[in-house]
């Protein structure tokens, strides 16, 4: 079947009634950005995967997407925010997961851009949830304001807010690694 021809919600239905092509088209077309979305969400690729096959489960047990509302990918957006948010707050509860350790890399470059890498990272994960869930939702998702404020139950104006609070706070946070970036390119 050609899933060109077929909509979201035709999909649904079918693979609702057991049937495994339709689930297939729907994951296939969904399951990355479901994933990376969950993954930035948790910074845990086993809590994303977990979160990945939650949200296509509860879509196939009856979760009541309606496109009247928007695009499924938005829609499995809010369940798997939903998911995340619920495993954030049990880990905190309970306790903190420890980091995996880095892959040892034999060139400085690559010790560098990792460095980078966990700079940024934990600077986002330090925004306030709100902050960190607009940009995720716009830097990384490519959602539109209008999107992330359906999504989130919020007005445009407070996501357009949320978006510049977090930038602001980022190019903070991460000013130090500019300036040493800087100082490298110059040297």
């Amino acid at each position: 079947m050609d899933p060109n021809l077929a909509t979201d919600t035709d999909l649904i239905h079918r693979a609702r009634r057991g049937d495994e092509s339709a689930f297939s088209i729907l994951y296939q077309q969904h399951r990355r950005s479901v994933f990376q979305f969950a993954w930035r969400l948790t910074g845990s690729q086993t809590a994303a995967e977990d979160i990945t096959q939650e949200c296509f489960l509860a879509l196939l047990d009856g979760a009541a997407y309606d496109p009247a509302f928007g695009r499924l990918r938005t829609y499995l957006f809010g369940i798997v925010r939903h998911r995340a948010m619920r495993r954030v707050r049990a880990a905190e509860r309970e306790s903190a997961e420890l980091p995996e350790a880095p892959a040892a890399t034999d060139t400085l470059g690559a010790m560098l851009a990792s460095e980078r890498a966990s700079m940024i990272e934990r600077a986002i994960a330090s925004l306030p949830d709100a902050q960190r869930e607009a940009l995720i939702f716009f830097e990384y998702e490519g959602l539109s304001m209008e999107e992330i404020a359906q999504l989130t139950g919020s007005e445009t104006g407070a996501i357009k807010a949320r978006l510049f609070r977090a930038r602001e706070s980022l190019r903070r946070k991460l000013a130090p690694l500019m300036a040493d970036t800087a100082a490298r390119e110059i040297a």
